[in-house]
């Protein structure tokens, strides 16, 4: 008998063996899959900072310089001019705005600025510098002003008051924050995945932020996944670029823009909960909100579980069959004569 233990503890161990062998090909096979990468491309000119930020007291006076450089292989001719922006959808581009849909916009900048409208010819890679003043009324209403310093390649247009095309133009976004009791209401609209059962990584979320107030906010922290546990193992940072959500508009962060997605390494299975936690605002405010979701590698766990059950009926088989070994020759030791 105890021969017998000791062979059916060897083929349990030998089964457990290849159960954690199935197991290790599959982290393998998932540790090798290809990473991407992207790449930009140029443009003929170039501007030496695409964000100007300020806080101005009402009636105050600000002065800043922008400097651009012609990239190109050639001379060319940049025509400056100075528009209003507002949100251009959810990923934070600026819709620029010209004539009498600028007079009626409520957070209108460009009458504030002074700039020099003449034409700037530069050979190639020759540079200029142009200084620029904003001047706030001193019935300025505290809140956020929107407005774009922009050089193109052809004179702007004198009246219209249609959307302004910017694709061979290249500039400077200005926001101003006129000093006093602004508004700071930002609300959590979305936060979202895809699903809520996934047969493997990656998870990809959706961050939706809606500003109510009057003057632009900048909402960041991050996503924290924990594993069924309560261990966190992962830790996404959003807003990471500092992306201003301006008034009356909702800016979306997701994959694309802010690279919120999870993907681990190796295997993956259980219940996940993840908790999204934004700041934004002076004194700070916060956002919240949880998703939870499940990743189970059925297919994997399908092949483990036949393997599995291959190798016991195996492991009974073979136990039986030497049992009835180890009785039969007992039997037979038992019947021959002494």
């Amino acid at each position: 008998m105890a021969a017998l233990t000791a062979l059916n503890k060897k083929i349990i161990f030998l089964s457990l063996a290849a159960l954690l062998a199935l197991a290790a090909f599959a982290v393998v096979v998932r540790a090798q899959e290809p990473a991407t990468e992207t790449t930009t491309g140029k443009t003929g000119l170039q501007v030496s900072a695409p964000l100007y930020n300020f806080g101005i007291d009402p009636g105050g006076v600000a002065q800043e310089i922008v400097k651009i450089r012609n990239v190109s292989d050639s001379t060319k001719t940049f025509y400056p001019e100075v528009l209003d922006f507002k949100p251009a959808g959810e990923g934070g581009a600026p819709s620029f705005l010209k004539s009498e849909e600028s007079a009626s916009y409520t957070y209108s900048l460009a009458s504030w600025i002074t700039i020099s409208k003449d034409p700037i010819t530069l050979k190639a890679n020759e540079s200029a510098a142009l200084n620029f003043t904003i001047n706030v009324p001193k019935d300025a209403e505290p809140g956020g002003r929107y407005a774009g310093i922009l050089f193109g390649t052809t004179a702007p247009e004198i009246s219209g008051t249609s959307q302004v095309a910017i694709s061979n133009k290249v500039g400077s976004l200005v926001l101003v924050r006129v000093a006093g009791a602004a508004k700071e209401v930002a609300t959590l609209k979305e936060f979202s995945i895809a699903k809520n059962f996934f047969e493997k990584p990656p998870v990809d979320f959706v961050v939706r932020v809606q500003n109510s107030g009057n003057v632009h906010v900048i909402p960041k922290g991050n996503i924290e996944i924990k594993n069924v546990f309560g261990r966190s193992v992962a830790a996404l940072p959003v807003n990471a670029k500092n992306g201003n959500v301006l008034p009356d508009s909702v800016r979306r962060f997701d994959k694309e823009s802010d690279d919120l997605t999870w993907d681990p390494k190796g295997f993956t299975v259980g219940r996940y909960k993840a908790t999204l936690l934004l700041t934004y605002g002076s004194p700070a405010k916060t956002l919240t909100d949880t998703v939870t979701f499940w990743i189970v590698p059925w297919k994997q766990l399908l092949v483990i579980g036949l393997a599995a059950i291959i190798i016991i009926l195996l492991l009974i088989l073979g136990v039986k069959r030497y049992n009835r070994y180890v009785v039969a020759r007992a039997l037979k030791n038992q019947n021959q004569p002494q």
